[in-house]
C-alpha cells in the first residue's frame, strides 16, 4: 500500500493508471465512487492486489472463503465492493489478498442510530470491533430509557462486530445532564437501579459490554464518576462484559472548562477496561470544523 498525494493535473483515472491498479478499485478504496474528483494535496489510498479470484458459476462467498482458508469477514473486508452483501456475479474478480504484511491490530468502534440507513451499516459493520447504538438514557430514579435496538444489535453480530451498550446523560431535549449524572453518582438508591437495569439490559439484549458516556460531569463530581465507572468494572467483567468510557480529550490534567473537569483521565483509566476519546471537534455528520 502506498499514499499518492495528488498533483496538478491529475486525475482518479491516470493515478490508477500510473499504479496499475484498477480504476474501479481505487475510486472504491478512497470513497469515491460517487463523485471521483480530486483537488492537489488530496491523499489517496492505493493498494495493490497480491491474489485474486474470478468468481465462477454457483460459487458464493462463503464458499470461496473457505477455499481460500480466510474467515467471510476479511473476504468482505478486502472487497469493500461488495457493500457488505452476499451478491456475486461470474466473472467478478474479487481481492483474496494485498501485498504487504499487516503492521498491526486496529480497534474499530462505530457510533450508529437506530435510524441509521442499512446499507450504509451493511458496507461498514465488516471494519468495526464494536457497534455502538446510541443512546440509553435514564430518569432521575434509576431507570433506563429504552432504545429500539434490536436490528443494531443483530446486524453487528451477523457482520461479526461486538455490540456495545451506550449508556448516557442524554436527556429528551437533546443536551447531557449534569444534574442527571450528579444524582446517579451521588445517590445510592438511584445508582443501585440503574446498575440493576443496566445488567438486566446487557444480558436481555445480547450486548457484548458497556459504553459510559457521562459528559459535562460537575468538578466536584470527578471523583465519584471514577468510582461509578469502577464499581460496574468490578460487577460486569465477571460477567464477561468489559466497561468502557468515553472521555471528552484533554490535552492537560488541569484544563479549564465544564466538559473536562469532570473527567479525572488518571481516575478513570484505573477503573475501567478501556476508552474511547471522543474528537468530534475534527467534525461530524452535521458540522465539519477540521480535517476530514
Amino acid at each position: 500500500m502506498v499514499i499518492h498525494v495528488v498533483r496538478p493535473g491529475e486525475s482518479l483515472s491516470s493515478v490508477a493508471r500510473e499504479y496499475g491498479v484498477p480504476l474501479s478499485q481505487l475510486a472504491v478504496d478512497n470513497g469515491l465512487q460517487n463523485d471521483p474528483r480530486l483537488v492537489v494535496g488530496q491523499a489517496l489510498v492505493v493498494q495493490f492486489p497480491q491474489q485474486v479470484h474470478t468468481v465462477q458459476p454457483g460459487e458464493s462467498l462463503s464458499s470461496i472463503a473457505r477455499q481460500y482458508g480466510m474467515s467471510l469477514r476479511q473476504l468482505y473486508r478486502n472487497n469493500p465492493i461488495l457493500g457488505g452483501g452476499p451478491v456475486l456475479y461470474p466473472g467478478q474478480t474479487l481481492v483474496i489478498s494485498y501485498e504487504g504484511a499487516t503492521e498491526g491490530v486496529l480497534s474499530v468502534n462505530g457510533y450508529a442510530y437506530p435510524f441509521i440507513d442499512k446499507d450504509l451499516l451493511q458496507s461498514t459493520v465488516p471494519y468495526l470491533t464494536f457497534l455502538t447504538p446510541f443512546t440509553y438514557g435514564f430518569t432521575p430514579d434509576g431507570t433506563l430509557v429504552d432504545l429500539d435496538d434490536g436490528v443494531l444489535i443483530a446486524m453487528a453480530k451477523a457482520g461479526g462486530a461486538a455490540p456495545l451498550m451506550h449508556l448516557s446523560t442524554l436527556t429528551g431535549e437533546g443536551g447531557f445532564s449534569n444534574e442527571l449524572a450528579h444524582i446517579a453518582l451521588t445517590d445510592r438508591t438511584v445508582q443501585d437501579a440503574l446498575i440493576s437495569n443496566l445488567r438486566r439490559t446487557l444480558e436481555e439484549k445480547g450486548y457484548r459490554g458497556l459504553d459510559v458516556d457521562f459528559e459535562y460531569v460537575f468538578p466536584e463530581d470527578a471523583s465519584a464518576y471514577a468510582a461509578f465507572l469502577g464499581r460496574l468494572t468490578a460487577l460486569l467483567n465477571p460477567l464477561g462484559y468489559p466497561v468502557i468510557a468515553a472521555l471528552a480529550p484533554k490535552t492537560s490534567a488541569d484544563q479549564p472548562g465544564l466538559l473536562y473537569e469532570g473527567h479525572n483521565y488518571r481516575a478513570i483509566a484505573e477503573a475501567v477496561n478501556e476508552v474511547l476519546l471522543m474528537t468530534y471537534e475534527w467534525g461530524y455528520t452535521y458540522h465539519h470544523t477540521g480535517p476530514r
